[in-house]
């Protein structure tokens, strides 16, 4: 019984320390897609860690528009190989988006939301 108490306590501990670890990879955006009816474009972000771009994330985000309902658009990023990830989007309109990201570092999730202005094409 006291063996099961110590696992659900280390358990317990690795959780808080895993969800309370700060987010090491700052994303901004570099380019914001476009919008034109029934055309994808380009967003591009950078992913830095102090004064350095990383590399060899995983990186997708759902973008949904700030006053609207449009729905959420998925989108995933490529690795450009010097910090830079992009993705193609086909967006319903122009105005203000709000782009929910989940970055995977080597199995290390992190999140962040970059709210953006898409204009027309």
């Amino acid at each position: 019984m006291k063996s099961k108490r110590s696992v659900i306590a280390i358990l317990l501990m690795s959780l808080l320390f895993v969800a309370c670890s700060p987010v090491k990879v700052d994303l901004s955006l570099e380019k914001a897609p476009r919008y034109k009816d029934g055309e994808s474009y380009p967003m591009v972000i950078k992913a830095m860690e102090g004064k350095e771009g990383v590399t060899g994330l995983h990186i997708m985000a759902t973008l949904e528009m700030a006053k609207m309902d449009h729905g959420v658009i998925e989108i995933n990023f490529t690795d450009n190989g010097d910090g830079t990830y992009s993705g193609e989007v086909e967006l319903p309109m122009e105005g203000e988006w709000i782009g929910d990201f989940r970055i995977d570092e080597n199995g290390e999730i992190y999140e962040t939301t970059i709210q953006f202005d898409v204009k027309g094409g």
